[in-house]
């Protein structure tokens, strides 16, 4: 008796499937081969008629606007009217606190910088310094003041706003436009010294 011997039936199912998973593969691999192309190509389309609409939008941009207006435009940092840099061109020394607040009022801005007066027009009053801890009688207040650089003043003495001075028979009396206390009618044994304000 003779014996033959036969391919294993694992080995032989085995092999249809590894030939089919190759042809996907294969067939994967050559579909996104030919894709690449042509979204590359696509791409490169898109970007021509974007730069291309660009360029037109340049062009027209450039001749409807004369060249003074561009040369404006270069020159100006800003186009916006609330920014300081509008009004100053690069090069330019730094404005003063004094105009920037002269600029802002003028433009009629009351707020921020524009409230406050500029430097200088508006001089520290001259008066009676109040020592400290000296207790004040009624109708008398400390008057605290900056210098323009900010630096502190001594406190002087001011009628305060509600307080109505009278003579010896208790008649009103004409108050001072200041309400600064004059050395004559300062309270009884305060000393008489006027403030010295700080140089600059």
């Amino acid at each position: 008796m003779r014996v033959i011997a036969k391919a294993s039936a694992t080995r032989g199912g085995a092999l249809p499937w590894v030939v089919a998973v190759v042809v996907i593969v294969v067939a994967l691999a050559a579909w996104l081969w030919m894709r690449e192309p042509v979204a590359v190509a696509q791409a490169g389309m898109d970007r021509d008629v974007a730069t291309a609409a660009v360029d037109d939008r340049s062009a027209s941009t450039h001749t409807a606007q004369p060249a003074a207006s561009l040369r404006q435009t270069q020159d100006m940092p800003s186009n916006d009217p609330d920014d300081l840099a509008s009004y100053f061109q690069p090069g330019d020394p730094e404005p003063t606190g004094a105009q920037v607040i002269e600029a802002l009022q003028q433009a009629g801005v009351r707020t921020g910088l524009g409230a406050f007066n500029p430097p200088g027009t508006s001089p520290p009053l001259i008066g009676l310094a109040v020592p400290e801890g000296y207790e004040l009688p009624e109708g008398y207040v400390r008057h605290h003041q900056v210098t323009d650089e900010g630096v502190a003043i001594e406190p002087i003495l001011m009628f305060s706003p509600d307080f109505i001075l009278r003579d010896v028979q208790g008649r009103p009396m004409a108050m001072p436009a200041d309400r600064v206390v004059p050395p004559a009618l300062a309270p009884p044994g305060m000393p008489r010294r006027q403030i010295r304000i700080p140089p600059r």
